[in-house]
């Protein structure tokens, strides 16, 4: 999805590119990230054996499918 101009790449520097777009300051998108990014790191480990996903399977998702360092690239 084309998030900021011809940018669809899934990284926060995409996202705050376009946060003017939806009225939003760098400083408060950053704040929004860093909820949403707190709430996925403290809820991992319950919701992850809630899905009775395996070890191997935790471990493929998490830091590649979620939270993975390339989406959390800014500059």
């Amino acid at each position: 999805m084309l998030v900021a101009g011809e940018n669809n790449l899934s990284q926060l520097k995409t996202c705050l590119a376009a946060a003017h777009n939806f009225l939003l300051s760098r400083e408060d998108a950053l704040e929004i990230f860093d909820s949403l990014s707190s709430s996925i790191t403290e809820n991992w480990k319950n919701v992850t054996e809630e899905c009775e996903l395996s070890e191997v399977d935790k471990n493929l998702l998490w830091g590649r499918q979620f939270l993975n360092p390339y989406s959390l690239e800014i500059d």
